[in-house]
């Protein structure tokens, strides 16, 4: 059974962790690519963000709203490289990024034990799906700080 507090607790933690990487960093430090990545610090947090809304949409059945160019940017398979157009700001991001957790609690409150309306592996509820999002976004932390060490140290 899911502790719906120690999950939204969480999520919470975990962004705070990510807004952290954002401090200081420049729109140029954000889209450089060192050898041997192949996206930049741009392109992870867009991806969070993404990633967090079309998870719990396409499996969760929840109505989660995200931007069609954030789609086309920053969804599992894209890369910088093929980026057309304008690309949103950090602040931008950040705007998103801090608003997101106050949108998924008011989404999914209640709601962590219910099914999935398609399950994602062996990922059966609202809850698993939230925390593998929470998981997910760890990973990209940790390539975010790699990128940093190479680009901002």
């Amino acid at each position: 059974m899911i502790n719906e507090d120690m999950v939204i607790q969480q999520l919470d933690f975990i962004r705070q962790i990510t807004l952290y990487e954002m401090v200081n960093l420049s729109e140029e430090q954000a889209d450089q690519m060192p050898k041997g990545f192949s996206n930049t610090i741009r392109w992870n947090l867009g991806h969070i963000y993404t990633v967090q809304n079309m998870f719990l949409s396409k499996y969760g059945g929840k109505k989660i709203e995200t931007p069609h160019r954030y789609l086309e940017l920053f969804a599992p398979g894209t890369r910088p490289v093929d980026w057309e157009g304008e690309v949103p700001t950090l602040d931008e991001l950040k705007q998103l990024l801090v608003e997101q957790p106050a949108k998924m609690k008011e989404a999914l409150i209640g709601q962590l034990q219910d099914k999935a309306v398609k399950p994602f592996k062996s990922l059966s509820t609202i809850g698993e799906l939230l925390l593998f999002t929470i998981y997910h976004e760890g990973m990209h932390v940790g390539t975010i700080r790699g990128l940093k060490k190479l680009i901002v140290e």
